[in-house]
């Protein structure tokens, strides 16, 4: 049996040419344009004229200003006092050096106060974060009631805290309060929670958060719509539970939007002043003396600017390196 031979065209002597199609474009290297980028917009800044470059320096101006005098300025005076021996804000002073700062390291009650924010504020940051996710998955079910709650789930949040602080006392109150009438009624005798040092601080931390978690439930509902379908919907294809599907695919996703909620809602349940100062006032027995309340009370009871000063900058500097050693250690790996 003979070997089989070329037919066609190629059996006559032929050769087959390819259709000449539309030039190739070169595709740019990723990598290098970025490493271009840079320098390219320098020369394109440098290019503009001066008076197109005054225009934009105009336009930030005043925004500069602003922040200089609301932010800098405030920090830099009370560097300044914090180095003197002012008693009364605006009175006379001598410069002391750092015998200012010996007090408050020295002072037990400082760091009594310092524990009390460290508990105030993973104590806030679980319980919010807990309650705006749980808050977060039931607006994503589908119904009328979810609809509904999208729209009031706001609500503690735009109460005001004079607001809140008055409600909650009303309700807890011993002699009238709703609350306490309902577990009353039950047989539970749940005393005066603000008058109670062992959990005075843990009652304000629920209405603290009862106040802010809505924020939380917010932004959380956000990130968990951008979650691709298809993602859930493979996984679900392939025998994932709930519980799977949340640590597996849900929770990575969202780990770039929780880091962010809990850097900055940490650093501002630390600075909360108000809530505790207007239901407790610090008390009992200092038991809700947080380091916002210590300086409060530092400067405008006893009278001694320059020490409170000098905890605000302690303050500062603690609230700066805890948030580096968490930007580098609690930041979601990029893959």
């Amino acid at each position: 049996m003979s070997r089989p031979t070329m037919t066609g065209a190629a059996s006559q002597g032929t050769t087959l040419r390819r259709r000449p199609g539309p030039p190739r474009t070169p595709v740019p290297d990723r990598r290098a344009s970025s490493r271009e980028a840079s320098p390219r917009q320098r020369s394109r800044l440098a290019a503009q004229p001066l008076s197109t470059r005054l225009f934009g320096y105009a336009l930030i101006a005043p925004i500069v200003v602003i922040m200089g005098l609301v932010i800098v300025y405030p920090l830099i005076n009370a560097v300044v006092t914090s180095f003197q021996d002012q008693r009364v804000i605006g009175s006379s002073s001598d410069f002391v050096g750092f015998a200012t700062y010996a007090k408050i390291i020295g002072d037990p009650e400082f760091w009594a106060a310092l524990g009390r924010s460290t508990f105030w504020l993973f104590a806030n940051m679980i319980v919010q974060t807990v309650f705006g996710f749980m808050t977060a998955l039931l607006l994503q079910r589908s119904g009328r009631w979810s609809r509904t709650a999208r729209t009031w789930i706001v609500l503690p949040w735009v109460i005001p805290t004079v607001a809140v602080a008055v409600i909650w006392q009303w309700m807890l109150n011993s002699n009238y309060g709703v609350i306490y009438k309902a577990f009353d009624s039950i047989g539970i005798d749940i005393g005066s929670p603000f008058g109670d040092s062992a959990i005075a601080l843990v009652a304000i931390v629920l209405i603290n958060s009862w106040h802010w978690f809505p924020l939380s439930a917010v932004i959380i509902y956000g990130a968990l719509s951008t979650v691709p379908h298809e993602v859930i919907e493979a996984a679900r294809m392939d025998g994932a539970n709930a519980w799977r599907l949340f640590w597996a695919v849900t929770y990575p996703l969202l780990q770039p939007v929780l880091f962010s909620i809990a850097l900055v809602g940490s650093l501002w349940s630390f600075n909360i002043l108000d809530s505790i100062y207007l239901i407790t006032e610090g008390g009992p027995a200092g038991s809700t003396t947080t380091v916002p309340v210590y300086i409060y009370d530092t400067a405008f009871s006893a009278f001694r600017s320059s020490q409170a000063a000098a905890a605000s900058v302690l303050t500062v500097i603690v609230l700066g390196v805890a948030a580096l050693l968490f930007v580098r250690f609690g930041r979601p790996k990029e893959d």
